[in-house]
């Protein structure tokens, strides 16, 4: 992984599975960047009209009992600052799987936006939000919104202008954890922005409520409000002389090692990828664009049944079932888990089936 990330292109939308393998996937451009005064990094080779969240997209990652806890932490701190029947309005909701899982609790009058929702929940309008909104609650969520836009301040602060000085959650990915696992599929161009603690809270000039870890570390979060929005950040995020290059090899170094050690196990006869969102997605992508086992991979595996029989961009690895893994996988495969949080979850799905002793590797 030599070079830098001006000479890298990855799939636009990389949780977009193709509908057939022939079918082209949109490749970005990646050139990071990362601004000194504040820590954030940023791709600045980025093209907002080269993403497009259609009914294709499916970030849908409700059926995990893994990431099912994780929803549920989050809405044990949110409960915190706000009393029982507070309206609560999620900025992005997705699908709205946290939507209904808040109105299954019960405790908050949930709504929410998303103009790539695509289901018929009446809390939920089918948009993005406009200057021109004006709207009452108690607490806005931001859930994995902020690394999708190109001057996170800026949204921020029409958010502020749609809701008033009200707290705001807000949850990224921690772009440190991703540096010190050497996750370098993390690196996706549908995210813009790589946020790590610093300079989350730096939007807020620091004045937080609480701010934390959650999912294994691989999420960052902050609770502040909105009338801390600091034009410090803003100052230093536009002022050029700040950003200096990064280079995409030399922030993952360790990638072509842990191809070698993969390749080491010289009784693998095939490889199934578990997990074909982003992470399966690059992983798939960078042995292929490097030359590496792309020839033992055999299909990947998603729980989303909304993915099975489609093909994951830029490769056209087919996507199939757990129920077709357990009928095909054999002793000599191997099982490449690609986000450690689930990888308890998986080895007990196969022990159920009696395939405890199938490999199992863990990105």
């Amino acid at each position: 992984m030599t070079g830098t990330a001006k000479e890298l292109w990855l799939p636009v939308v990389p949780n977009r599975p193709l509908v057939a393998p022939e079918e082209s996937p949109r490749l970005g451009q990646i050139a990071l960047r990362r601004n000194v005064k504040l820590g954030l990094v940023e791709n600045q080779c980025f093209d907002s009209s080269l993403v497009d969240y259609d009914d294709q997209y499916q970030n849908d990652q409700s059926q995990s009992a893994v990431f099912r806890a994780h929803l549920g932490e989050v809405m044990e701190i949110l409960k915190t600052f706000t009393p029982r029947r507070s309206r609560l309005v999620e900025v992005g909701c997705g699908k709205g799987q946290f939507i209904e899982m808040l109105d299954r609790d019960g405790y908050f009058d949930a709504f929410g936006y998303d103009e790539a929702y695509q289901g018929s929940r009446p809390g939920i309008q089918r948009r993005y939000l406009s200057s021109n909104d004006r709207i009452d609650c108690e607490i806005v969520v931001l859930r994995h919104v902020l690394e999708h836009v190109q001057n996170p301040y800026r949204f921020l602060k029409l958010v502020a202008e749609v809701f008033g000085d009200i707290p705001v959650y807000c949850e990224v990915p921690d772009f440190d954890w991703s540096l010190e696992t050497e996750a370098f599929f993390d690196v996706t161009y549908d995210h813009v922005n790589y946020f790590n603690q610093r300079s989350l809270k730096l939007l807020f000039g620091g004045n937080v409520l609480k701010s934390g870890y959650l999912f294994g570390r691989q999420y960052l979060f902050v609770v502040a409000r909105l009338g801390d929005l600091s034009a410090n950040f803003e100052e230093s995020f536009l002022a050029e002389e700040n950003w200096e290059e990064l280079h995409f090899g030399q922030l993952f170094p360790s990638f072509q090692a842990k191809c070698d050690e993969l390749e080491a196990q010289l009784d693998i006869h095939r490889i199934f990828v578990w997990g074909a969102a982003t992470k399966g997605c690059l992983f798939t992508f960078h042995l292929t664009r490097l030359g590496r086992l792309r020839e033992r991979l055999e299909f990947a595996v998603d729980i989303n049944s909304a993915k099975w029989s489609k093909y994951i961009p830029g490769t056209s690895v087919q996507i199939r079932s757990p129920q077709d893994l357990y009928g095909s996988i054999q002793e000599a495969d191997v099982v490449v888990v690609t986000n450690p949080n689930y990888e308890g979850e998986i080895r007990t799905l196969l022990a159920n089936r009696g395939l405890e002793k199938v490999l199992v590797w863990t990105l």
